[in-house]
C-alpha cells in the first residue's frame, strides 16, 4: 500500500525547544528513522530503545555546529536558487496512530512567489571534511530515508538534502529525493514492526537495509575513486579554467582600451586593421523550455 494512503498528519507549530522535545518523545521521528534499519550512523536500536524510554538523546558538537549553520545552509541554498523562495521551516508533524514523527527544516517553492503548498522539503545536514570523504559524493542512506519520511509526513513530493561541508569554502552540495512508494512501504512496515515488538517488551530485529538501499539507488551517482585517468582530468579542467579566467580578464581589459581609442566613432582606421564599434539592436526573443545536464566541478580537498 502506498504511503500516502495511510498517512494523516497532524501539523503542530512549534513554539520552544522544550516543547518541540517533548511531542518527540514516544515517536519515531524522520532523524531517528535509519536505527530501524540498522543503518543510522549515530544512533543503533538500543540507543533509541533507550530514548524512548525517557533517556537523554544528548548533544554532540556536531549536532550543536548543525544547529549554527543550518541558516547558512539555507542562505548558500537561496545564492544558488536565485529564482526560488526558501524558508525555514517551524512545524512539527505526527501521525499518531503510526507514532511516526517528523520536523523538515525548510520549505521551497520553485517561484519566488510563496504559495499555499510548498514543491518540497529541504533536509539539512553539515559534515567535516574527513566525513564528505568517506561518503564517496553520496550521502549515507539514512539522511535519504529521514528526507523521504519528511516529505511523507508532510504531503510533498519532492526533498532536497542540503549539505554543507565544514572545511573553509563552505561548498554546498544538493540530493534531490523523490517520493518512491514501494520505499516508504517498507518504512511505514519497519516503523510498525518496531512499534509491535515494543509494545510486546522487545527491541525489534533491524529491517532490510541493503534492499532498500538497492530500490532507492537510481544510479544517479557513480564513485569514481578506483578511476586512474579522473583525477588527471580534473586537475588539468582546473588549471585550464584558471589560464581561460586570466584570458578572458585580459581581453576584457584590452577591449576597453581599445573602445576608448574608438570614442564616440563608429569605426575607426589604422594601417592593417579595420575597427568597428557599431550600436547593434537585439530583437526579443523567447527560449523555448528544454531540458539540459550541466556539469558542476568542485573541489573538495582544501590545502
Amino acid at each position: 500500500m502506498a504511503a500516502a494512503e495511510v498517512i494523516n498528519a497532524e501539523v503542530r507549530q512549534i513554539t520552544s525547544r522544550g516543547e518541540w522535545l517533548r511531542w518527540r518523545r514516544g515517536l519515531v521521528t524522520a532523524s531517528r528513522i535509519g536505527a530501524l534499519f540498522d543503518c543510522h550512523p549515530y544512533l543503533s536500536r538500543e540507543q533509541l530503545a533507550a530514548e524512548l524510554r525517557g533517556g537523554n538523546s544528548g548533544d554532540s558538537p556536531a549536532m550543536r555546529a548543525g544547529r549554527i549553520l543550518e541558516p547558512g545552509v539555507l542562505v548558500a541554498m537561496r545564492e544558488d536558487h536565485p529564482d526560488w523562495a526558501i524558508a525555514a521551516a517551524t512545524t512539527f508533524h505526527v501521525d499518531q496512530k503510526l507514532r511516526l514523527g517528523a520536523t523538515p527544516d525548510a520549505w521551497f517553492w520553485t517561484t519566488p512567489l510563496i504559495a499555499d503548498a510548498a514543491d518540497g522539503i529541504v533536509q539539512v545536514k553539515t559534515v567535516a571534511p574527513e566525513v564528505w570523504e568517506e561518503w564517496h559524493g553520496k550521502p549515507p542512506l539514512a539522511y535519504t530515508l529521514q528526507t523521504l519520511v519528511e516529505m511523507m509526513l508532510t504531503d510533498v513530493q519532492r526533498g532536497i538534502l542540503a549539505v554543507m561541508v565544514r572545511s573553509r569554502s563552505y561548498p554546498l552540495h544538493e540530493f534531490e529525493v523523490l517520493r518512491h512508494p514501494a520505499s516508504e512501504a517498507r518504512i511505514l512496515a519497519a516503523v510498525a514492526e518496531w512499534w509491535r515488538a515494543w509494545d510486546a517488551g522487545e527491541i525489534a530485529a533491524p529491517a532490510d537495509a541493503a534492499e532498500l538501499d538497492a530500490m532507492l539507488d537510481d544510479g544517479s551517482s557513480v564513485d569514481l575513486s578506483a578511476d586512474n585517468e579522473i583525477r588527471g582530468l580534473l586537475e588539468r579542467r582546473e588549471a585550464s579554467k584558471e589560464i581561460a579566467k586570466a584570458t578572458e580578464k585580459q581581453l576584457a581589459e584590452i577591449d576597453a582600451a581599445i573602445k576608448a581609442k574608438i570614442g564616440a566613432a563608429r569605426t575607426a582606421w589604422l594601417p592593417g586593421w579595420l575597427l568597428s564599434w557599431p550600436t547593434v539592436h537585439a530583437k526579443e526573443y523567447t527560449v523555448a523550455a528544454r531540458d539540459y545536464r550541466r556539469l558542476t566541478v568542485k573541489r573538495t580537498e582544501e590545502g
